[in-house]
């Protein structure tokens, strides 16, 4: 704010006559505003990376839609993925086979929006010097959107020290207000061992609970399912029973499977349950796995089958997807999951 004269303080008033100069600040997808800062976390090899990569590219191409919900950008955007852990090489190789999975348009976005640090740039952020350079990075590249990978490389002592942890939180929280960016740090856990996600998962928790404005949780259960849990919201309410159950292609990119609960995952033995016409679909599309029927031929065969009206098939059908156990890979078409796992095995499954 602009005063000719500094105030002790300000009125109510004065505050909401500046406010409304301002542009509405909204929300970007989520819960997530823009221009806040927040983390993915999550145990080794359950998808952080390709999560923030596949929302980046969203944002890269101005999608209007992310994983199912509502991504509120009105144009392509400047994206900048800073990542210290990986070789920069096997990064490149699996955002190429992302990337070309669009098409020619959004490929020519992509490879003019979406921005890395350059070859040179420290794999540690230590120092106060180190910090000045990230931050002078991400006031160069102009970006909206900024990833980090991760918090380990910005650790100068232990994160179980509440001063350690205030330090980097503090740091990055500077530089997502000073540059007016939303800034992702992607966090690492130790392994879950059928736990669910919250922010006790992460050392220093009470620490980064405070700093934050949000926190969403990438899991991997026993049975390898995979799920997009929002644990914590500053600015929006978190609903911590609903989960979105995902799904990771060959290519590494990231599909919504259908919304399910947490608990239900995690308890999950196998994909059996009571002997009823809902397994017999199962088993049917399994013996077919990679086979993609389309809804009217599937419903055909499985009134004849299952002796049942097409209205029973159609219900039993939208129950398995929202439970996790069959494939709706887009509308009108259904699969077995055995096809997405067998492919999500073999992707490339970096973070």
């Amino acid at each position: 704010m602009k005063n000719e004269k500094t105030k002790d303080f300000l009125t109510l008033g004065e505050v909401l006559e500046e406010q409304k100069k301002r542009p509405p600040i909204k929300y970007l997808w989520s819960g997530i505003k823009e221009k806040s800062f927040g983390l993915v976390f999550g145990p080794s090899k359950s998808g952080k990376t390709i999560f923030c990569e596949n929302f980046a590219f969203k944002i890269a191409i101005g999608e209007t839609q992310f994983l199912g919900e509502k991504l509120n950008i009105q144009q392509p955007q400047k994206v900048l993925f800073v990542g210290l852990e990986e070789f920069w090489e096997y990064r490149v190789a699996r955002n190429e086979k992302q990337m070309l999975t669009y098409d020619s348009s959004n490929i020519s976005l992509l490879e003019a929006n979406y921005l890395y640090q350059p070859f040179e740039f420290k794999g540690k952020i230590i120092t106060k010097q180190d910090w000045e350079q990230l931050d002078l990075l991400v006031k160069k590249s102009k970006a909206s959107f900024v990833v980090i990978d991760s918090i380990t490389r910005l650790n100068h002592g232990k994160l179980e020290d509440s001063e350690t942890a205030e330090s980097i939180l503090q740091n990055l929280r500077n530089i997502c207000y000073d540059n007016g960016v939303t800034l992702i740090c992607i966090h690492h856990t130790p392994k879950m061992y059928g736990k669910p996600l919250d922010m006790d998962s992460i050392k220093g928790s009470s620490v980064f609970a405070q700093e934050s404005d949000f926190a969403i949780g990438i899991n991997k259960t026993a049975q390898e399912d995979r799920y997009v849990k929002n644990v914590f919201f500053r600015y929006a309410a978190d609903c911590s029973d609903s989960v979105k159950e995902v799904n990771i292609d060959e290519n590494t990119i990231i599909h919504l499977v259908g919304r399910t609960t947490e608990q239900k995952l995690l308890n999950k033995t196998d994909r059996r349950r009571s002997n009823d016409s809902r397994d017999l679909i199962i088993e049917y599309l399994d013996r077919t796995p990679c086979v993609l029927y389309k809804t009217a031929d599937l419903v055909k065969a499985l009134t004849k089958k299952l002796n049942i009206k097409d209205r029973q098939v159609k219900d039993y059908l939208k129950r398995l997807v929202e439970e996790g156990d069959v494939s709706n890979p887009k509308r009108g078409y259904y699969q077995s999951i055995k096809c997405c796992n067998n492919q999500g095995k073999e992707a490339n499954d970096e973070a």
